[in-house]
């Protein structure tokens, strides 16, 4: 059975593949209508969602040709305004990975299985080759596997004859499988060769130029035609019948959690894959404004609901994650996806724009310049498990858990704070919902330094990693630090108590033990031998720490102190006064003249 993908129209302002080789091949568009100027596009607000269901089943008895009309009625009563459906059997390798796991799809590993010419950037008209018909006109040959040319001859989209796919008559199948034929790559007299997305791009030696054939199915295409693509998986081996679905949002490239659900009769098989879709589709919050704590965000599809108990729309008490994508001029991400730590909490609704608190890890995510490169949205989230598994690791190492940390959690409205944990010998602390508030914002303690700010949802995710810059190093320094104080306390008594015995023996005239005892007391630890004892460590403690700037700035600051404390109490000035002291004695016969009434103490 081959599945093929209904086709496709061009989403936010970008052209398939076909559509592009046609523009780029002249002769492509000798039969092709008139070219009709495109619609304005509604206001974001007004926009309807461009949906593609695409359905992994193990049963013929199940597909999207016999659901799609029920499905559909189902659909509607919640969607009918906001979606534009499209409902096909998933292509062949999405619907291979959906049945094995489909909360572990992702859209690099799906994309990684398209096909694709991988042209060798070596080619001396690799410059001119731009898509697929260029392939035809530039190289004499491509090699794939006897698979992939069946493959992709079934799922050819077109006239097989038009210059657009002028690259299947140079089309060649090597013997063996795709190990051959990335053997064959390395070989001077191969020009280019038909391979999945994901070995193309591996090909290094030389460089592999990548080329989009135009063909059905392909992952890439329904990203760029589609606002929100859904996975649903059927198995109909077990009893009951299992049904899982899973959203991708295709704009930020972003699988959601997957909704399960059973069933006992192929009849209530459309209500409920309806269900798990309604479970799964995340409304869609454009951010306009944003500022350090909060944002403001438009609801896509909005203005065409009429239900205020509609799932497209967000409410307050809605959490939502922020996520932006930044584009390079060729319209493909440089960066993508949620921002770390950080939520989006409704707090009110103006119309169709929603006024958001943002809580973060880190200030300045969504804040930025406007510009036609730069999108931020929020995506509304749906806890759907029981706890969230917290693991603090020191940064750079997971395998340096961080151990008995304390977990506080700060009231969002106001300042109290209360001790919710401490993490275990791996690091680790299972956090649970709250039913009053499904945002929760954690702070990392130890030692009683604040080290993170963590805000989460408990039960958004199974798990969550926190990498910290371990606070261990600053407390073996704060430490240390103490140590040298108490040592400065001790050492300023023992001096003190020097001072006395000496002055006392020389009063007496008892010159000799007074000497004895001034000479103990220069041999005591003196200011320069513990300033430089210091100035040793704090190196190594910096050193220690790394990069992390406020660790280094709380040790600089506790050795400055004590800097200071040891300059003031530990100074050469006692032994210089006694030292005085002893010459005056031995200039009046070995004994200190009495002091005079006037003469004030220790002159």
């Amino acid at each position: 059975m081959i599945f093929t993908l209904g086709p496709f129209a061009p989403a936010r302002g970008q052209e398939t593949n076909a559509d592009a080789a046609a523009q780029a091949d002249p002769a492509a568009n000798v039969d092709a209508e008139p070219e009709v100027e495109p619609d304005e596009p509604p206001p974001f607000d007004f926009a309807p969602y461009k949906t593609l269901i695409w359905v992994a089943s193990d049963s013929p008895r199940v597909s999207a040709d016999t659901m799609r009309d029920d499905l559909q009625k189902v659909l509607d009563r919640d969607f009918h305004a906001v979606w534009r459906t499209t409902i096909e059997d998933a292509p062949t390798s999405v619907a291979s990975m959906a049945l094995r796991v489909l909360s572990e799809v992702d859209f690099d590993t799906l994309a990684a299985t398209d096909p694709v010419i991988a042209v060798k950037r070596s080619h001396d008209d690799a410059v001119r080759i731009r898509f697929a018909g260029d392939v035809g006109r530039y190289a004499s040959s491509i090699l794939t596997t006897t698979g992939r040319m069946e493959e992709v001859r079934s799922r050819l989209a077109g006239d097989p004859d038009s210059p657009k796919n002028a690259w299947l008559r140079i089309l060649h199948a090597i013997e063996g499988d795709a190990v051959s034929l990335k053997d064959a790559w390395a070989k001077e007299d191969t020009e280019a060769i038909l391979v999945s997305r994901g070995m193309a791009e591996t090909l290094t030696e030389p460089e592999a130029k990548i080329i989009v054939p135009p063909i059905t199915g392909q992952v890439i295409d329904a990203a760029e035609a589609y606002d929100k693509i859904f996975i649903v998986r059927i198995r109909t081996a077990t009893t009951p019948m299992k049904v899982e679905s899973v959203e991708f949002d295709t704009l930020m490239r972003y699988f959601g959690d997957t909704s399960q659900a059973t069933v006992s009769s192929f009849n209530l098989l459309p209500e409920v894959v309806g269900a798990t879709l309604r479970d799964v589709f995340a409304p869609v919050a454009r951010i306009d404004d944003a500022g350090k704590n909060n944002a403001v965000g438009l609801v896509r599809a909005s203005g065409l609901v009429t239900d205020k108990n509609s799932p497209a729309l967000v409410n307050v008490g809605d959490v939502l994650v922020p996520m932006v994508r930044k584009d390079d001029r060729n319209g493909s991400p440089i960066s993508i996806g949620p921002l770390d730590w950080a939520y989006l909490l409704t707090k009110e609704l103006d119309g169709r724009r929603v006024k958001m608190d943002f809580h973060a890890g880190r200030a300045g995510g969504l804040q930025g310049r406007k510009n036609a490169r730069t999108h931020r949205v929020g995506l509304r989230i749906r806890p759907r498990k029981d706890e969230t598994l917290l693991r603090l690791h020191a940064k750079g190492d997971p395998n340096q858990p961080l151990i008995g940390y304390e977990i506080y959690e700060k009231e969002l409205e106001g300042k109290s704070m209360t001790f919710i944990g401490r993490t275990d010998w791996n690091g680790r602390l299972n956090v649970e919902p709250n039913d009053e508030q499904p945002l929760r914002l954690l702070y990392v303690k130890n030692g009683g330094a604040v080290l993170a700010r963590l805000p989460m949802v408990p039960g958004h995710h199974e798990k969550m990693i926190a990498d910290l810059g371990g606070d261990d190093m600053r407390l073996q320094a704060e430490s240390y630090i103490r140590g040298v104080q108490n040592s400065i306390i001790d050492l300023l008594a023992i001096r003190e108590l020097f001072k006395a015995r000496i002055m006392m023996r020389l009063e007496r005239g008892d010159l000799e033990p007074a000497e004895e005892l001034l000479e103990v007391l220069r041999n005591q630890p003196t200011n320069e031998r513990l300033a430089n004892d210091m100035g040793k460590r704090q190196s190594e403690f910096i050193k220690a720490i790394g990069k992390n700037a406020n660790q280094q700035r709380k040790v600089d600051e506790m050795f400055s102190v004590t800097r200071e404390m040891l300059t003031k109490h530990i100074n050469p000035k006692l032994v210089r006064d006694l030292e005085e002291a002893m010459i005056v004695a031995k200039e009046n016969g070995g004994k200190l003249p009495p002091k005079s009434d006037e003469e004030p103490d220790g002159a």
